[in-house]
């Protein structure tokens, strides 16, 4: 294969991340580390994600994994992964990379992304809580402040079933004894009921001030949100961030509410070129919805409008897109649009990229 130019960053697309080494972190969990084919660097902000495509049995799929190394690291990307419960590497992306990925394996994938990160250092004290895997962000969060020699007070808290599921437990507690300004906190549930908002207060009593950063499961983050909210913490200062595989029937995501020039039944007639294929499309579905029922494949992994995976172009007419930053002003410009959640308001004619 010839050479890749170098110059620049990691831009995704046929440049694609090559598996250099494999390590095992607790039970079930791997890190993957990774490097782009061309030898380009990678640009991230602590807390992104990556995108890749895993080639199971059944068929390709992509799937959102959080970059847990320091953005000071750019000539690769660690990834640490949980193998899902009750999944197989015919069915399961988790599953497929812990039996199936190995040293030397390439894999398409998009280029960071994701607004649940640090751009800049800390302006006020973090509350760093993760539950699980959820970790990992935070382990990207933590070593680039070691590298930055940021000593911002963080009040770190973690929730394993198990302590042999702390996950960088000996790093992080290293990362905080050199930087001398960090709270830990190591919870063991073991399988029981997860703190409540009550608790998490209690845990945290400045909670107010804080930036918080929260990762782990819906009813976990929301424990820790309310939490927040009661003590005064203003909303713009919590963020939060799980991602999960989305079925494609329940792809209508938030509805936009519909535009002064939607026709009267809400419907509208929607072309994908190159295949000509056409259908209807209601106010409340999304493009990739419609597109799927037209057994057109469009690849997808958040279905939130995150991580910027199902994008199309928009030929003519117009539409409405709720997305979380998964795509750029110019890219917009330029007529891309999020499939997952994007709503037809007039006839359309769109383009797969």
């Amino acid at each position: 294969m010839e050479a890749m130019s170098v110059s620049g960053f990691w831009r995704g697309g046929e440049d694609r991340l090559r598996c250099l080494d494999i390590s095992d972190e607790a039970p079930g969990v791997k890190t993957f580390r990774m490097a782009p084919e061309s030898g380009a660097f990678v640009h991230f902000y602590a807390g992104q994600f990556v995108t890749l495509e895993l080639p199971l049995p059944s068929g390709p799929v992509w799937r959102c994994f959080t970059i847990a190394s320091s953005p000071e690291q750019h000539d690769s990307i660690s990834i640490t992964n949980k193998r899902q419960d009750g999944t197989s590497a015919e069915s399961g992306g988790t599953a497929w990379m812990h039996a199936q990925l190995a040293p030397g394996m390439r894999l398409k994938a998009m280029p960071p992304a994701g607004p649940f990160c640090l751009t800049a250092p800390p302006a006020r004290p973090l509350l760093l809580v993760s539950a699980g895997s959820g970790a990992t962000p935070m382990a990207a969060i933590a070593r680039w402040m070691r590298d930055i020699t940021d000593r911002t007070p963080v009040h770190y808290v973690h929730l394993g079933r198990t302590q042999a599921d702390w996950l960088f437990k000996p790093e992080i507690e290293a990362i905080a004894a050199e930087l001398g300004t960090w709270k830990l906190d190591w919870l063991a549930t073991g399988g029981a009921t997860r703190p409540d908002a009550a608790a998490f207060a209690a845990m945290s009593p400045d909670l107010a001030i804080r930036e918080v950063f929260c990762c782990g499961p819906v009813g976990f983050m929301a424990a820790v949100e309310q939490a927040h909210a009661a003590a005064g913490g203003p909303a713009g200062a919590f963020r939060k961030e799980a991602f999960t595989a989305v079925p494609i029937p329940e792809l209508t995501g938030t509805p936009a509410a519909p535009s002064a020039r939607t026709t009267a039944s809400g419907r509208h007639r929607l072309r994908f070129e190159p295949s000509g294929k056409e259908a209807e499309a209601g106010p409340e579905e999304t493009l990739l919805a419609v597109a799927t029922r037209l057994g057109l494949a469009i690849p997808y992994a958040c279905g939130e409008g995150i991580c910027g995976t199902c994008r199309i172009r928009r030929i003519s007419g117009e539409v409405e897109m709720k997305d979380q930053g998964g795509i750029e002003e110019d890219e917009i410009a330029a007529g891309e649009i999020l499939a997952c959640c994007s709503y037809a308001r007039s006839n359309l004619t769109l383009e797969m990229l």
